[in-house]
This record gives structure tokens, sequence and C-alpha cells, in this order.
């Protein structure tokens, strides 16, 4: 089983920002650095976990130009990254880089986010999401590895990943024998988030779940 650090390492720097990642990085024990994405209205890929911006009366960032959104400072210092400076980092540090797609401006803007990672294939970066409308799309358009994010493991979303060659990635309350034996024998790779007990890090171990995304561990 392989540690993805959560949105970065967290513990002294703010969730998604480069010092984040520059910590994750540096710490052996994690194999991949999680991060969220958005894209902006004019097809710029920033890396944040809200789906708006406070420091523009909550509007949207789908709805929000680069050039409106690049100056904030977060808690009045932290930068908010493009996709590129998290690729970058985890390029440096030879980390895997996972990457949740959160909301899309355009469909289209999806093209512009596979050319951005194939400038990075030697790292192998991975696609996650909890949409399956833009896994689908990017599956007709890539072969990068791909999970979908669920709290749900239904007979519709196993079709829908097996005929899209895409994995799971579980919320750890689905972690049980009975959820991961079927998956696994239907050749399903296994992630699981987000995980801080060490309790179920064990059982997720018992398992042998392929990915365990953690804050703390």
């Amino acid at each position: 089983m392989e540690y993805i650090a959560h949105r970065g390492k967290t513990q002294k720097a703010l969730e998604n920002t480069l010092e984040a990642f520059e910590q994750a990085g540096q710490d052996n024990h994690f194999v991949g650095i999680e991060c969220d994405i958005h894209s902006t209205l004019d097809g710029i890929f920033i890396v944040h976990h809200d789906d708006t911006m406070k420091q523009l009366d909550n509007k949207k960032i789908v709805e929000l130009n680069f050039q409106e959104i690049k100056n904030i400072k977060l808690e009045g210092k932290y930068h908010i990254p493009l996709l590129e400076e998290f690729l970058d980092i985890c390029k440096k540090y030879q980390k895997i880089p996972m990457i949740e797609i959160k909301n899309i401006a355009d469909i289209e803007h999806l093209q512009q986010l596979i050319t951005i990672l194939e400038l990075y294939q030697d790292i192998k970066p991975v696609i996650i999401s909890f949409n399956m409308n833009y896994l689908k799309y990017l599956r007709t358009q890539t072969q990068f590895d791909m999970y979908f994010l669920t709290t749900e493991i239904s007979e519709q979303n196993m079709y829908d990943c097996r005929v899209n060659e895409i994995n799971f990635y579980i919320n750890k309350e689905s972690l049980n024998k009975e959820t991961i034996k079927t998956l696994k024998s239907k050749g399903f790779k296994i992630g699981v988030f987000t995980v801080n007990e060490t309790e179920i890090e064990k059982h997720a171990k018992n398992l042998e779940i392929d990915f365990l995304t953690t804050d703390t561990l």
C-alpha cells in the first residue's frame, strides 16, 4: 500500500499551496501528492479546493478569469498555485501527481489539461474525480491512469468504470472486505480517502489497498 499526501503535507502549511507540496515532496513516506484543480473562465487550471473565491464575493472560480485571481494571497501570504507549479514540484521530487478535477468552466478545457499532463508523463500523473462525465470524456482522449472518487459502489458505477478503464477511489466508510473482494475480482485498482486513523490504516493494509490518501499518517 502506498501513501498519498492529501493536498500536500499540511501540518505546517496551508493545504493546496506550494509550501504544502514542497513539504510533502521532501517526505519519503509519500509516493504521491494530491491536489484539487478548477479551470477558470479563460481556461487556466488553478489549484484550490473550494468552488468559490471568498476574497471575490464568493464568485465561482469557473466564472472568473485568471487575471482576477492571480494576485490573491490566502491567509495573507499563500499564493494560489497553477497546476504546472504543482506538477513541477512533483517532478522535482519524483512524486506521483494525483490530480482531483473539481469543476471545469468548459468541457473543452479538458483538452488543455491533457496537453499539460503530457509534458509530465515521466512522473505518471493520475487523474481522479467525483464527476464520471469528466473521466469518461478524458478516457476518449488519453490513457492516463484514472480513478473514480465515490462514496457508493453500485452496479452502474462498476459498469462505467469497467468499460472506460477507470479504477476506484473509495471513502473509508466503504472499506469492507466484501466490497474490496468484489472490486478486486473485477480487476480494479483501489484507493481509499481520507484516512487519518491507524486502525483504518491497518485495515486497509490487510485488504491490500493500492493507495491511501492521508493528512496525518
